[in-house]
């Protein structure tokens, strides 16, 4: 369908604007964390921000905040993989009820869900309160319903063809299913893995709320604007927490793109 000249002009001028709109904060963080100021246009070219930052106790909440990413990724994978295989692949009873519950945990507010676990936690399992798993198991909980979907969508666009013609040659169910079916869902995988990671290493409610002895980096920011409010150097915290957070998911990108040669354009 074609559209007018107008209405073209109309929406690239949109797109442009929306474009901006979600680049500019971005600019003004890794511009301001190489100024003196937080004017826009910075006025005054300075490494001052990254002086003044307090190192070892950044650096220990980002640590924390990289290990949670990493623990709940693997525990996403491991949870989801099978989950959307069943829900595309297989019919059974319950199918339908299964697909509403797993949306349950972005039904409700974080912090009101979050604060319940806290409370059963407390109450019951006290001996928990803190624990690296419990952390990693709420946080992973926000995950799923975007990484089933994730999968299940990959899943979708592969033709159940391939898998019927390696089982009629011989193949067992696993064999299918970890030399045909997975590498050709590769692309929705790691799509997965990278929304897994990125949400729980920025995740600030979860290990706050179940009482985590370390801040995650995105809670020690917080601590440092709510003592001094926005400056240069936590303009440098937000800076660094961002490109170690995305170039630790470009990374992840580029490692599984290797192993599956082949699948990506």
């Amino acid at each position: 369908m074609r559209i007018s000249r107008a209405a073209a002009i109309a929406l690239n001028a949109y797109a442009i604007l929306l474009a901006a709109f979600l680049v500019w904060p971005v600019a003004q963080i890794v511009l301001t964390s190489f100024s003196s100021d937080i004017a826009f246009p910075p006025r005054h070219f300075s490494l001052a921000g990254f002086r003044e930052i307090l190192w070892p106790g950044y650096l220990r909440s980002l640590l924390f905040s990289f290990r949670v990413g990493l623990a709940v990724t693997i525990l996403l994978l491991v949870i989801c993989l099978p989950t959307a295989y069943a829900m595309q692949r297989k019919q059974f009873r319950g199918k339908a009820l299964l697909a509403v519950l797993i949306f349950v945990p972005i039904l409700f507010p974080g912090a009101t869900y979050t604060s319940a676990i806290r409370i059963y936690v407390f109450m019951f399992f006290s001996q928990w309160r803190g624990q690296f798993g419990l952390i990693v198991l709420v946080a992973a909980m926000w995950g799923i319903p975007l990484v089933v979907r994730s999968i299940q969508s990959s899943l979708a666009n592969v033709d159940p063809v391939y898998e019927e013609a390696a089982r009629v040659m011989g193949a067992s169910a696993l064999s299918t299913f970890f030399r045909i079916t997975l590498p050709l869902i590769a692309p929705g995988l790691i799509t997965a893995a990278m929304i897994g990671f990125t949400s729980a290493s920025m995740n600030f409610l979860v290990p706050q709320l179940l009482g985590a002895a370390e801040p995650m980096a995105s809670q020690y920011i917080f601590r440092d604007v709510s003592k001094v409010g926005f400056t240069p150097w936590i303009a440098v915290e937000v800076f660094i927490m961002e490109a170690v957070i995305l170039g630790s998911v470009q990374v992840l990108y580029f490692v599984f793109r290797k192993q599956f040669r082949g699948i990506f354009v």
